[in-house]
């Protein structure tokens, strides 16, 4: 029984190892950098510096691939966004010798890239912001003149609140959004949802699903949206429809985590991401019952597990 953990400097690998090694599996895990918290886990039976996933992807992919081969590992199990992507995109080189318990790149990327995630909802019904894409910077003084405020600015592809503005006027929005200009692509406009975060944990066997976990932000870093730091586990029977429902129709193998905001002008959750990948609160989950890494070992090595909801 043996996993390769990536990204180890992260606190949820950190978390993914603890969930694996307590159950006697041999973990192995890499990072880039040489003092990863993850090295030093009583669980971690090895490690090894590897490329910059960001920088070198084809190196990471390369490094990755020579490791499982050569120590023969069961199941690869990327943490963060880059390699989850990457391994992802790969996977069918990962998969003549290891178990790879993720979805295919192109579904990945589908809800990944916060536009095609909006579209996709929308032509579900799903409840999501009112969204706007830009194409052309002549669209930008256009766009200020029509829109409510405040509105929120995002990348497509960012994680974590990372790049994310607000505007609350006209010249706010047009200087704000100006500061993406240098980026290859344009960036999301949404209108702002006032209310508490929330945050609808699964794990998905080939389309049919058979773990949820939910849980309500209390806090978060900074205010205005990003990782929750304080958080309580609570039900919400329309998120978790709504989440389930996306992922039922994207027939999803894996984790993901789906982000809500509970509107507090209406009283009714609106769709606001996806990671489909590890999240950075998974240790709640795990505490509160629903081990994630381990349920997606055993379906991953087993070929499927008893539901847990």
């Amino acid at each position: 029984m043996s996993v390769i953990v990536t990204n180890a400097s992260s606190a949820k690998a950190l978390v993914v190892i603890r969930s694996l090694g307590r159950r006697g599996i041999d973990i192995l895990t890499t990072d880039t950098e040489r003092f990863s918290a993850a090295f030093f886990s009583r669980y971690c039976k090895g490690y090894f510096l590897s490329p910059s996933p960001e920088n070198s992807p084809l190196a990471f992919i390369n490094t990755l691939l020579s490791a499982v081969k050569k120590r023969k590992i069961d199941v690869l199990m990327p943490v963060n966004s880059t390699e989850t992507l990457l391994v992802s995109k790969y996977k069918d080189k990962f998969e003549l010798y290891t178990k790879v318990p993720y979805a295919d790149y192109y579904k990945m990327i589908q809800l990944h890239d916060k536009g095609r995630l909006m579209k996709i909802a929308a032509e579900l019904d799903l409840p999501v912001p009112q969204t706007y894409l830009i194409r052309d910077t002549y669209e930008i003084r256009k766009l200020a003149e029509k829109l409510t405020y405040p509105v929120v600015i995002k990348p497509r592809d960012a994680t974590s609140s990372r790049g994310v503005r607000y505007a609350y006027t006209k010249e706010d929005f047009i200087r704000e959004y100006k500061r993406f200009l240098t980026s290859a692509r344009y960036p999301l406009v949404q209108e702002y949802i006032p209310g508490d975060g929330y945050g609808v944990s699964v794990l998905f066997n080939q389309g049919e699903l058979r773990a949820l976990f939910t849980h309500k932000r209390l806090r978060e870093y900074p205010i205005t949206g990003g990782p929750s730091t304080f958080r309580e586990s609570v039900k919400h029977p329309e998120m978790e429809r709504i989440a389930v429902k996306l992922l039922e129709y994207m027939e999803w193998h894996g984790v993901a985590m789906v982000e809500f905001k509970l509107d507090k002008r209406v009283n009714r959750p609106v769709l606001i991401e996806v990671n489909p990948r590890f999240w950075g609160s998974i240790n709640q989950a795990i505490a509160s019952g629903v081990d994630f890494p381990y349920l997606l070992y055993k379906m991953a090595t087993e070929g499927d597990i008893e539901p847990v909801f």
